[in-house]
């Protein structure tokens, strides 16, 4: 291929090879697990990239189909790099069949801090997901924080990316807006967090333990969920002296720990519905 490129407007460009370097942060998604580690992020489809361009992230560029642009023209800003695109070099470019039509790329921010970002007094609700390693699991769980007004999600060390790709799209960019922290230090967490007068809540299968239908949330909660196959780290479950369970019947063993953070979250805000 050439290295040519059809220049649209001052920041609308059409790119016309796949060798063309400013494509390079788009390039093999599917096997890239670059972005991470290079502070950067790619948001992908109408809804979450909207959000993103909406949002106060610092936006690098945009990469839009032609048959996609028509329709989202009117949602970039004037101040962002736009690549347009053939959908067949967008799919060659990402490494899969690329039907969602626009991808971009932000830089990430610094990850808050707890003290930051919760209320320093009241009702609020916070989410610790301890080393939660399914991407789908993990935007659910900002989702689900989202949508019953939590004021901060917070992902052990060994957790996977809550700024990756694929998170991005199952939190429909809520991540973007919630804030959510990347902790490595549990016991710093802990004590910030018992300094903020939070109690400590975990989610457990265990029929010797509180079942949630018996619970009173104090007004300042942390819901602990724990790893898909082994459950919160015996190090953070010795931290909690409330340990809760969601009985079940016809011989079921365990929910899906989004499915579980749904049930949990809900309960507390029925229980504070002021929050």
């Amino acid at each position: 291929m050439s290295q040519s490129s059809e220049q649209t407007s001052s920041l609308h460009v059409r790119i016309e090879s796949l060798d063309d370097p400013r494509l390079d942060v788009y390039r093999h998604l599917k096997k890239n697990n670059n972005n991470r580690r290079n502070d950067l992020m790619i948001a992908e489809g109408t809804t979450v990239v909207d959000r993103l361009l909406r949002s106060d992230y610092v936006v690098r560029s945009v990469l839009v189909t032609d048959s996609k642009f028509p329709t989202f023209a009117a949602r970039l800003r004037q101040d962002v790099v736009v690549h347009r695109v053939t959908r067949d070099l967008a799919t060659q470019l990402v490494g899969f069949e690329f039907h969602l039509g626009v991808l971009a790329a932000a830089d990430r921010k610094p990850s808050p801090l707890i003290q930051d970002v919760v209320p320093a007094t009241g009702s609020s609700l916070v989410l610790l997901g301890d080393h939660i390693t399914d991407q789908q699991n993990v935007g659910l769980l900002i989702r689900i924080a989202a949508a019953f007004g939590a004021d901060a999600v917070i992902f052990s060390g060994g957790s996977t990316d809550p700024f990756s790709r694929r998170v991005m799209r199952v939190s429909m960019a809520n991540n973007l807006l919630l804030p959510v922290i990347e902790a490595q230090d549990s016991d710093t967490v802990f004590q910030q967090l018992d300094g903020l007068n939070y109690k400590p809540c975990a989610t457990v299968l265990d029929s010797a333990v509180t079942a949630l239908g018996d619970f009173s949330f104090p007004d300042r909660t942390v819901l602990i969920f724990g790893n898909e196959a082994h459950g919160i780290d015996s190090s953070v479950l010795s931290r909690c002296t409330t340990r809760l369970t969601v009985p079940m019947l016809n011989g079921t063993d365990s929910l899906n720990v989004s499915i579980a953070a749904g049930i949990f979250c809900h309960t507390y805000r029925d229980q504070h519905r002021s929050g």
